[in-house]
């Protein structure tokens, strides 16, 4: 489990992101944005198959390698990474990194 993180550096990173963003959250840019840029490879309905990536369904709070039928990477499957959106936002800044990391 990557412990190297504190909680404001989460907090630093999503207020970056939110600025990089636009004023903060927004859930028409969000769906929009998943639309064009995750869709093609994730589904988010529950029971929905999984595609290049992994149907997302409950993923908040699932820890990362864990979603039944998905063939995940080692460094993902080893990682201990409980998703959120701490570690989400960092995560889709460098998904490679930030498992290497973990």
């Amino acid at each position: 489990l990557n412990t190297n993180y504190s909680s404001s550096y989460y907090r630093r990173k999503e207020s970056n992101l939110q600025v990089k963003m636009g004023k903060g959250p927004n859930a028409k840019k969000g769906a929009k944005i998943f639309k064009t840029k995750c869709s093609q490879c994730h589904t988010v309905e529950e029971g929905g198959p999984h595609k290049q990536g992994p149907n997302l369904y409950g993923f908040f709070g699932r820890q990362s390698g864990q979603a039944d039928g998905y063939s995940y990477s080692s460094a993902n499957k080893k990682s201990g990474v409980m998703w959120g959106e701490d570690t989400l936002f960092e995560y889709l800044e460098n998904p490679k990194k930030y498992m290497k990391v973990c």
